[in-house]
């Protein structure tokens, strides 16, 4: 009998676990400290697009509003480097690239491309991947391991 409830409250507490990491909410941002070039994209956003580069993992953001305003951001996070994605970098996909140029106060700008690439309606596996590695939240790291698991992150060879 003992064994039963061991098991029930296993079951229970890992369902409230998975609840919460589910529920978990996202970064708060000040719209007025945000970059002037992501701000002045307008909603609803057509694409969002997220890449990530094998430098370490620097992430590449690219948004296209309604209007069809493009717009690239990097949040670099090179091999050897300590401070991850701390930075921000606006005008490229990789803060090595030609038209890049540094935020100067990005924690806000970065809090909102969590958000938008949160809240992008048909996300990749790899685009999980992304925001996994940006945020490390609970939900993150479960939706990516069933990427894992399903095997979404496998190359399938096709035949012709």
């Amino acid at each position: 009998m003992r064994t039963c409830h061991k098991w029930m409250l296993t079951a229970v507490g890992l369902v409230v676990a998975v609840g919460m990491a589910l529920s978990w909410p996202g970064p708060r941002y000040d719209t007025k400290l945000v970059d002037d070039r992501l701000r002045s994209l307008e909603t609803p956003y057509r694409t969002v697009k997220a890449v990530q580069y094998l430098d370490g993992g620097s992430v590449g953001m690219e948004i296209v509003d309604r209007t069809g305003k493009k717009e690239q951001f990097a949040i670099p996070a090179h091999l050897g480097e300590t401070n991850r994605y701390v930075r921000v970098f606006v005008g490229a996909l990789h803060d090595r690239k030609a038209g890049a140029v540094e935020i100067a106060q990005p924690e806000h700008t970065k809090r909102m491309l969590f958000c938008i690439l949160r809240d992008a309606p048909y996300r990749t596996p790899y685009e999980d991947a992304c925001l996994m590695e940006l945020r490390r939240y609970p939900a993150d790291i479960l939706r990516v391991l069933y990427h894992k698991l399903a095997r979404h992150y496998e190359v399938r060879e096709t035949t012709n």
